[in-house]
């Protein structure tokens, strides 16, 4: 069961959502939001506290509380490095923060997904992603070893260039499409110690595949997003038939 700052907490993210509240906009007073949450005023001002701490809101003494952090835009069907996919603040940092790259058999589901042998071996590489030195995005990604034979040389001598600038560039790997699911769910025990989230919060996940330019699957991978810290906007692609029409010889 939560906590009921907890559930304060949560009602001040939505109250911040509904209301469409952006950077500098100023949150309803200590008492108005204790009486709109039905809770104690020393309720609100520990859930105001634990949002300061996570740079949400600013508490200024004898002006209120305002938002810090608006929502970050995040295209994910745009092909190239995650960066390009995010309508970043130009004060903002965006880093990354490798966790692990090792060499391991393909499970069944990878071989059908990557066109694999049984026994055929994949990379998988952790990473977390950090705004402004705050984590809120964790990706996993399984890629054929076969296809980049040494990546993980490249991986574990921190290469400074994007994973998917490396698969081009060294392995002639070009992205050509994505295929993506995405669903929001309550966050587990991974998510949350891997993106500093409270057990109440949710996650958005993106999982997929990526193609080549030479439609060859080389990427099955999972982004796991803090559900609060972005909205996502999709665009759909207008699918043009063509039809073959055979013409009279002589024409």
């Amino acid at each position: 069961m939560r906590a009921l700052y907890e559930k304060t907490i949560a009602f001040i993210l939505q109250y911040i959502d509904e209301h469409g509240l952006q950077t500098g906009d100023q949150l309803p007073t200590e008492a108005r939001l204790a009486v709109e949450a039905g809770v104690s005023l020393v309720t609100v001002r520990r859930a105001l506290a634990e949002l300061a701490a996570q740079s949400v809101v600013r508490r200024e003494q004898g002006r209120g509380t305002f938002v810090v952090r608006p929502r970050v835009r995040a295209e994910t069907t745009r092909i190239g490095g995650l960066r390009h996919s995010l309508q970043l603040d130009p004060r903002s940092t965006f880093d990354t923060r490798v966790l692990g790259c090792t060499a391991r058999r393909a499970n069944d589901e990878e071989c059908r997904e990557l066109g694999l042998q049984g026994g055929a071996a994949v990379w998988e590489i952790a990473r977390v992603r950090l705004l402004n030195q705050r984590p809120v995005i964790w990706e996993q990604s399984a890629i054929p070893k076969l296809l980049a034979p040494d990546l993980g040389h490249y991986i574990d001598a921190g290469d400074a260039r994007s994973l998917y600038d490396l698969l081009e560039e060294v392995y002639d790997l070009k992205e050509g499409r994505e295929e993506q699911t995405l669903v929001s769910r309550p966050a587990q025990a991974r998510d949350a110690e891997r993106l500093a989230l409270m057990n109440f919060e949710w996650v958005v996940e993106i999982t997929g595949l990526s193609y080549s330019t030479r439609h060859a699957p080389i990427d099955r991978f999972r982004m796991v997003f803090a559900a609060q810290s972005f909205a996502f906007r999709l665009e759909t692609v207008p699918s043009f038939g063509v039809e073959a029409i055979e013409l009279p010889a002589g024409r």
